[in-house]
């Protein structure tokens, strides 16, 4: 049975002073910056990012103290980052609109705010993971903190995102490559591997990927959050 996963990945990239590769110009750019920040890819230079900067599949995206960030995407979905944060852009296409869109980012420390344009459906595909869980998002407004501890929070305002425990990449090898005869597969429940956030709900997941119930947030909760403050706002103005 294939395995859900939550978590938080994010997709960032950019580059300082030469031009923009017209192969990585479409996926997003930088549309907010205040503050620092950097990407790099692999073991390549850090390079200074500033708004209007192309962003593209493989970059990774640091933010700096007091730093805020805002990556836009070429449906009109946003991903933001709060200070200190470092995510990579694992998958990014949007080649075919809004119906093919395919976007998976891995956010290891930090927090991410994302807002959705329309409802995930059909082979699209929007997802954010962490050190050990992925949320699989089908709409359309919420946030994800990655703590130091590997531990995070997942917090819905507007739509669904399901989430679960990541399979570790070496499980996944070793699952792939076995072929041997085996007992049968125990009969597992949806419940046991995935949890459905809804609006209003939130969900915290341990520091071994293991994802708690979901319970609702009371609607004063981010009163005293800058971050998630700075979000609402940003999310109002672009109505």
């Amino acid at each position: 049975m294939k395995r859900a996963v939550c978590g938080v990945a994010l997709l960032v990239a950019a580059i300082s002073g030469a031009p923009v590769p017209a192969a990585e110009a479409s996926t997003a750019q930088v549309s907010f910056l205040e503050g620092k920040a950097q990407k790099s890819r692999g073991h390549g230079a850090h390079r200074d990012l500033r708004v209007g900067v192309g962003v593209s599949q493989g970059d990774t995206i640091e933010t700096q103290d007091a730093t805020r960030l805002e990556i836009r995407f070429s449906d009109a979905s946003v991903l933001r980052l709060g200070p200190k944060s470092r995510l990579q852009l694992t998958e990014a296409y949007f080649g075919g609109g809004a119906a093919r869109r395919k976007l998976t980012a891995r956010l290891f420390l930090g927090r991410l705010w994302a807002k959705v344009t329309s409802v995930i459906q059909g082979d699209q595909r929007f997802q954010v993971e962490t050190e050990n869980a992925v949320a699989g998002v089908r709409g359309t407004t919420f946030r994800v903190d990655a703590n130091a501890d590997r531990s995070a929070l997942v917090r819905v305002y507007d739509g669904a995102v399901a989430v679960g425990k990541k399979t570790p990449l070496y499980a996944e090898q070793q699952r792939r490559q076995a072929r041997r005869e085996v007992p049968g597969p125990d009969e597992v429940t949806r419940d046991e591997w995935e949890k459905l956030v809804g609006r209003q709900m939130q969900i915290f997941i341990s520091a071994d990927g293991t994802p708690g119930e979901p319970e609702q947030f009371s609607p004063d909760v981010d009163k005293d959050d800058p971050f998630a403050l700075w979000n609402q706002q940003r999310d109002g103005a672009a109505k």
